[in-house]
């Protein structure tokens, strides 16, 4: 692996750079100025996607590695500039009744946007050559080559949920039989496509044109115009609406099953935070998946979890039209946040509209619970994974050991002092029952009778 470090000069010449414009733009400049495009783990990426054969493997290996030393030799020279212009600072030498930021960040900029020329030259011959070395029927394989290896280097970029998702990953991972890859072929070429267009949009808003913003910051415009803002949100939404679009179409295109398993993979990736398995649904599937149980009370507990599943559904499919709606706004207000402060202002503050939906989620988690808690003994319910959130702290008991675990014994065979009968040590004693209030709860709980910790997480 190279490792690229920039020396203390060169580090305080572009500092300036930051200094006078903190805005994402040169960000993304100075980060693809300090490292390579591509990198030797790269190499499987493209064995894998263009079906190269070992000498080609052989031919395109030694292709990364004169590419690297490319790469090291001119952001050396490079940095060396940047170290000569730190030094020509620090010594004075600047023009009678020249602006002294100005004449160190023009010169920085000069070196950084020939760098840059440079650095793209690389990359694109890198791609050129492996290009060259391909047979007919791999060269067919280069426009769906080229997107893969785009969307692995660029879906990172990715701020609002579901932005970031790879649905080839997704794909990749449930393991659907060729026949089921078959049918879902053609709109996968169509997703590709359509992703590699909108995430080559928004990437030219995110980065901007290079020469353009070094203008902007030496003309001192330090932020991105609120109508260039505004495009480049809408940008990041239409990356996100490919995704959400496509993956309605592929779980169409596939059996009810394996479609909703599709659709929920899928959207577990993007949004988490609404479709993450929730405490509730957790403990009713241990439940269901209890095989002591007679079939009648079974049958209950399935019953009870496909209620629970269907409301729940109700509530994350509201959670995701609001999260859709209410992220772009979100991230607009943090993108104007910075200018609005240097000018004195405060930005403006959004309420979350999913908060008390969250909340609702939770609550109506608990009153399942409470049905699941009132099918089963006490006994029953604690035996469940997890049972333990969902008790008042009067009602725990000790975690039993499970089967197959043995106390610890001394040297002659006794059991170790180190244990209490009760599975604690001897020095400490178990908690005893909470004294009930007159309404019949432990102290210290709510009104629905559970400890703090039955909340979702």
């Amino acid at each position: 692996m190279i490792r690229h470090i920039i020396t203390a000069h060169a580090a305080a010449a572009t500092a300036a750079l930051f200094l006078a414009t903190p805005a994402q733009g040169q960000m993304e400049y100075m980060a693809e100025a300090m490292r390579p495009q591509y990198l030797s783990r790269d190499l499987v990426l493209f064995a894998e996607g263009l079906n190269l054969d070992e000498t080609q493997e052989v031919i395109v290996e030694a292709m990364f590695d004169a590419y690297e030393d490319d790469f090291a030799t001119g952001w050396a020279q490079t940095q060396e500039r940047l170290n000569s212009i730190a030094e020509k600072a620090r010594s004075g030498d600047i023009p009678q009744g020249a602006d002294p930021q100005k004449a160190m960040l023009e010169p920085v900029l000069t070196a950084l946007g020939d760098w840059l020329k440079e650095k793209r030259q690389l990359d694109d011959g890198l791609l050129d050559n492996v290009n060259a070395i391909l047979l007919p029927e791999q060269r067919a394989m280069w426009p769906l080559f080229s997107q893969q290896l785009y969307r692995d280097k660029n879906m990172h970029r990715g701020r609002l949920s579901g932005e970031s998702v790879d649905l080839f990953k997704i794909l990749r991972d449930s393991d659907f039989p060729p026949s089921t890859e078959a049918v879902i072929e053609p709109h996968l070429a169509e997703y590709a496509a359509a992703l590699n267009i909108a995430m080559r949009k928004r990437d030219v808003l995110l980065r901007g044109n290079p020469q353009k913003l070094f203008d902007q910051i030496l003309r001192g415009e330090m932020d991105r115009s609120p109508d260039m803002l505004e495009e480049l949100i809408a940008a990041r939404v239409e990356v996100r609406n490919v995704n959400d679009r496509y993956i309605d179409v592929v779980e169409a295109s596939l059996s009810g099953a394996d479609g909703n398993a599709f659709r929920q993979r899928a959207l577990g990736r993007g949004y988490p935070r609404i479709f993450r398995r929730t405490p509730a649904e957790r403990i009713l599937r241990a439940a269901a998946e209890n095989d002591d149980y007679s079939a009648d009370l079974h049958a209950q507990i399935v019953q009870l979890e496909a209620a629970y599943l269907g409301e729940l559904g109700t509530v994350n499919a509201q959670l995701l039209r609001e999260t859709r709606r209410y992220e772009p706004e979100l991230q607009l207000a943090r993108e104007e946040a910075g200018r609005i402060r240097r000018d004195g202002g405060t930005p403006r503050k959004l309420e979350d509209p999913t908060r008390d939906m969250f909340k609702d989620r939770e609550e109506l988690g608990r009153r399942y619970v409470e049905m699941l808690r009132a099918l089963l003994s006490p006994e029953q319910f604690q035996n469940l994974d997890g049972s333990r959130r969902w008790l008042p702290r009067g009602e725990r008991t000790p975690q039993r050991p499970k089967p197959g675990d043995t106390p610890p014994v001394g040297p002659d065979g006794e059991i170790s002092p180190l244990s209490g009968g009760n599975g604690l040590p001897p020095t400490i004693k178990p908690r005893p029952p909470s004294k009930p209030t007159p309404g019949g709860r432990p102290d210290g709980l709510g009104d629905t009778g559970l400890s703090g910790g039955g909340g979702e997480s």
